[in-house]
């Protein structure tokens, strides 16, 4: 995979600080790169010289415009039909694909070692390429089903985009392939303007780098409403990218109303030498059923020093976080740049068996408006950075609720700073944790945490079935401008709106 990445469910379990993932969770990985973009946009002029006189017209007409962008449809009925469709489909053009049929290809791309359909041709922002699933008449979702049932094939994804830009694929099913779902390509193209919704992707397999929706060196992602689940990967170590790139940034990455679960990682994000991923919102998921449910990891391409990387302006907005063993896990302290920026606000946290928000190397974090309930093990984890000029402080941290049944304010789990540093403090009761910076001056804290946050039961809706609307007063009104906590707080319930699978 390449530099930066984000991944959609991902790797990294230690069975040895985790035997919960024995027990209770299946080792699965599903990760989804997006990886640090460079946009380099030239323009050129060439011409060829045929010997004797050359004439320059001049004029002062404007230009012509250019042609209009095709607007072709191609309806397919057949695995030939799809590849051929992508073969000729231009800027503006729609690939239907019939739905209630299956679709399956070994095609490879001249020169690629990645199989499967593959699309070589870019749409515009203005007419990107669409590859749509017709399901009129209430026809079921076209299938692409590679048929993979082991990580031991060769390389076969559903849909390959190879240095393609502004592509939109939807209401389509991917499922029994190596290695990716959806992937762009590894190599030294870049791409922008992906956009992937109401697609459910399930059942990938592979040894390294697999991801049900594996995007690299891609900016202007938008990743909403979509199912993923069931992915495997046989090597847990390997989870760093294996190519190089140019230096540059990701930016405007948009993952939204997905529901995850079944798998070692919801979003892994991961930054690399000298990239920066910034402009990234998590907004309105389901995390179900994982080991970590957002990750970010930082390293230098060969592990000889640290990268000079950086994550800045991530929001976590009106996320449901439900039986995982940790929910975020954001670690940028092994890097030579400050990350900063991070919003964590109006999530439910529920039944996480080990810490609901582990941080190093940010500042400007914002925690608040957020429900905890049934946090086993820890409620918050600030970590040392590695680096002596990147620093971890959180700005605010208040309007929360906590909330566990085997447990009072004056016991249970714990928050826990600079965990493994110079300075660690460990907070065991709400009112302890309430006067953690007065009474240690604690450089990972700006103030005093959680004045006007509670612990008392939020009593949810009908947790049993997925629905965390509090009913308590606090948590109804408790937030920050008078609103309601939690990421129940409307009409709209994280995950698919429509889920059907």
């Amino acid at each position: 995979m390449n530099d930066d990445q984000l991944h959609f469910t991902t790797f990294n379990l230690s069975t040895d600080k985790m035997p919960l993932a024995t027990e209770k969770f299946k080792k699965f990985s599903f990760d989804l790169p997006v990886a640090a973009f460079t946009a380099i946009w030239i323009a050129a002029c060439s011409g060829s010289g045929s010997g004797g006189e050359v004439s320059v017209v001049t004029s002062d007409d404007p230009p012509a415009p250019p042609p209009p962008p095709s607007t072709k449809t191609y309806e397919v009925e057949s695995s030939q039909e799809l590849q051929d469709a992508l073969d000729a489909v231009q800027a503006g053009d729609t690939i239907l694909i019939k739905g209630g049929r299956q679709y399956t290809s070994n095609y490879r791309f001249p020169g690629e070692t990645i199989r499967g359909f593959t699309l070589a041709n870019s749409g515009t922002a203005e007419a990107p390429i669409r590859i749509t699933g017709d399901t009129s008449n209430d026809a079921p979702k076209p299938v692409i089903d590679q048929g993979i049932e082991t990580k031991d094939e060769d390389t076969i994804v559903g849909i390959y985009l190879l240095c393609a830009s502004h592509i939109v694929i939807e209401n389509i099913e991917v499922r029994n392939t190596h290695s990716a779902g959806i992937s762009s390509s590894l190599g030294d193209c870049e791409s922008r303007g992906i956009k992937v919704s109401d697609t459910y992707i399930h059942h990938v397999y592979g040894y390294r780098n697999v991801g049900g929706i594996r995007l690299s060196r891609t900016s202007q992602v938008d990743i909403s409403n979509n199912t993923i689940h069931d992915i495997y990967q046989s090597d847990r170590e390997g989870s760093y990218p294996i190519i190089t790139a140019d230096s540059g940034e990701i930016t405007e990455i948009a993952i939204s109303q997905n529901r995850f679960y079944n798998s070692d990682t919801g979003v892994r994000l991961q930054v690399q030498n000298d990239k920066h991923l910034s402009d990234v919102s998590i907004l309105g998921n389901q995390f179900e059923l994982l080991d970590k449910a957002i990750v970010t990891t930082s390293n230098s391409l060969d592990g000889s020093a640290p990268a000079d990387s950086k994550l800045s302006e991530l929001q976590i907005q009106d996320n449901l976080f439900l039986e995982a063993a940790s929910a975020i896990d954001l670690d940028m302290g092994n890097v030579n740049e400050q990350s900063e920026d991070l919003d964590i606000v109006n999530n439910t946290f529920y039944d996480i068996e080990r810490v609901a928000i582990n941080l190093s190397g940010i500042v400007g974090i914002d925690i608040y408006n957020n429900i905890f309930s049934q946090i086993e093990r820890d409620l918050l984890i600030t970590r040392p950075s590695r680096q002596l000029d990147v620093s971890t402080a959180i700005s605010e941290m208040d309007y929360n609720l906590f909330w566990h049944t085997d447990y009072s304010a004056a016991t249970g789990p714990e928050w826990l700073l600079d965990l493994g540093g110079t300075n660690p403090q460990s907070f065991s009761s709400f009112g302890d944790w309430k006067s953690a910076f007065t009474d240690t001056l604690h450089a990972h804290l700006r103030a005093d945490p959680d004045q006007f946050s509670e612990f008392d039961d939020p009593r949810f809706f009908d947790p049993e079935n997925r629905d965390f609307t509090p009913q308590s007063m606090f948590a109804k009104a408790g937030g920050r401008h008078g609103e309601a906590l939690g990421a129940f707080t409307g009409e709209s319930k994280p995950g698919p709106p429509n889920e059907n699978q």
